[in-house]
């Protein structure tokens, strides 16, 4: 078998080089991080983030599924801590939930199970330096010792994140199109311990936000009873990580802002003046294969805002689409690549705009009355069609649907809540019988339907 090199050990290649290497390829798996054995685990990037059946249907076909699902917490709805009292959002109708999971314990799971492959050789401490794309050469430089060495390989996988080496060097050809932009906006992780006697601080099984129109409190729950939390803040304005420099400033937001929060994090002001904010960008380019010798993958090919908890999902949904194209074409690797980038390009492009989308939603939305009233319109006719209804959010989350036919298919079913928003006296008369008599006749009109996959991805229209 051919020799594949992966450029990034973190979630995405970490899981590719599992994938290569349980299809029996030769994999060199480069990072320019430490190992676990030097504590690679202890970096800063910590923030949680959250998986779901989309992410972990490609779990499953390389037989991670239960390892990851044993150090994640299950989330079924958001508790709204707004300044009048709590609100809770469930997720679905039907108890469905999304998995919050540190991301430095993710990572070493998932590299765990690839270094445990003998065919799959690691190396670490090594940064991407070169390329020479005709000969398939790529150099590294030992971050320790400083020795350069070269690697030659048919195949190579750019999973090196956002800020991609490779793809920068790989940019600079003609007719590569590239765009990237930042919010306006940026986090800061802080920490809320366990509380007294171990137990959980605060429920469990939501994710807790603190919206506050122009920026947020997050907590994400961990295994071990305690929540990891960011706070999102413009980079400049009155409220902003400009102005927000210094501890006293950063309990006055606190007592002002989420006072509940406050008692609940004794280090909430060193951890926000310890660290730089974390930016967030959107990246979108093309084309993501070179001459068959260079792939991108991940967020290498696609980043995205963290708001929709996609990230980690579409990368691990990039792994199992791309080995499915390379099984229909028995492993003949250019018609396989072609047909990945089809496939992969218009739906990460559509996450990318949801998740920009989502951003503001939970910023500014999920406490208002209208916004509250849609999504309670949106679970009442699921209820009522349960196979031909579901909401935009139930369809990227907890099913496999490509992100464009979620899209789209939202598209059309926001006639239906339209219509049902301009019902006189909708909010009053919102469980009443009239008001079901009128989904009914509505929906009959409608010749939408959800497309449902199953367990392995393959979808049924139903109508």
């Amino acid at each position: 078998m051919q020799e594949i090199v992966v450029v990034g050990a973190g979630l995405v290649g970490s899981l590719l080089a599992t994938y290569l290497g349980r299809s029996g390829y030769r994999v060199a798996l480069y990072d320019r991080n430490p190992g676990l054995d030097q504590a690679r685990a202890t970096s800063d990037r910590s923030i949680n983030l959250t998986l779901c059946e989309r992410g972990f249907l490609a779990l499953n076909q390389v037989g991670m599924e239960h390892a990851v699902r044993a150090i994640c917490v299950p989330v079924l709805g958001r508790i709204m801590h707004n300044p009048e009292g709590l609100c809770y959002q469930p997720y679905g109708n039907n108890q469905e939930a999304i998995y919050s999971v540190c991301r430095n314990r993710l990572n070493q799971v998932l590299l765990e199970a690839a270094q445990n492959l003998a065919n799959i050789d690691c190396h670490f401490n090594e940064e991407c330096v070169a390329l020479d794309l005709a000969s398939g050469t790529i150099r590294f430089k030992n971050r320790i010792s400083g020795a350069e060495s070269s690697r030659r390989a048919e195949r190579i996988f750019a999973a090196d994140g956002a800020f991609s080496t490779l793809r920068y060097l790989a940019q600079r050809r003609t007719g590569f199109d590239y765009s990237q932009v930042y919010c306006t906006q940026a986090y800061k992780e802080m920490a809320m311990p366990a509380a007294g006697g171990g137990d959980w601080p605060l429920d469990a099984h939501a994710i807790h936000i603190w919206p506050r129109k122009n920026y947020m409190l997050i907590g994400f729950p961990n295994t071990d009873h305690t929540f990891t939390c960011s706070l999102h803040l413009p980079w400049k304005g009155e409220i902003s990580h400009a102005s927000i420099r210094s501890e006293g400033c950063v309990a006055q937001l606190f007592a002002s802002s989420f006072p509940d929060a406050l008692a609940l994090m004794p280090d909430f002001a060193r951890d926000f003046t310890a660290h730089p904010p974390n930016s967030m960008i959107t990246i979108r380019c093309s084309p993501w294969n070179f001459e068959d010798k260079l792939i991108l993958i991940g967020d290498a090919a696609h980043a995205i805002y963290p708001s929709y908890g996609q990230g980690a999902n579409a990368g691990f949904e990039d792994c199992r689409i791309l080995f499915e194209c390379l099984e229909r074409h028995s492993h003949e690797w250019s018609p396989a690549l072609r047909e990945y980038e089809a496939l992969r390009k218009p739906n990460a492009d559509a996450i990318a705009d949801l998740s920009e989308r989502h951003f503001i939603e939970l910023r500014d939305l999920v406490s208002d009355r209208q916004f509250l009233l849609r999504k309670e319109i949106e679970r009442k006719i699921n209820k009522l069609y349960p196979e031909r209804f579901r909401d935009l959010y139930s369809m990227v989350t907890f099913t496999t649907m490509p992100y464009v036919e979620a899209l789209l298919l939202h598209e059309k079913q926001r006639v239906v809540v339209d219509r049902i928003l301009e019902f006189d006296d909708c909010e009053r008369k919102l469980h009443s019988g009239e008001f079901d008599q009128l989904i009914h006749e509505l929906m009959n009109r409608e010749a939408f339907a959800v497309a449902a996959p199953d367990r392995n991805g393959r979808v049924a229209e139903l109508r």
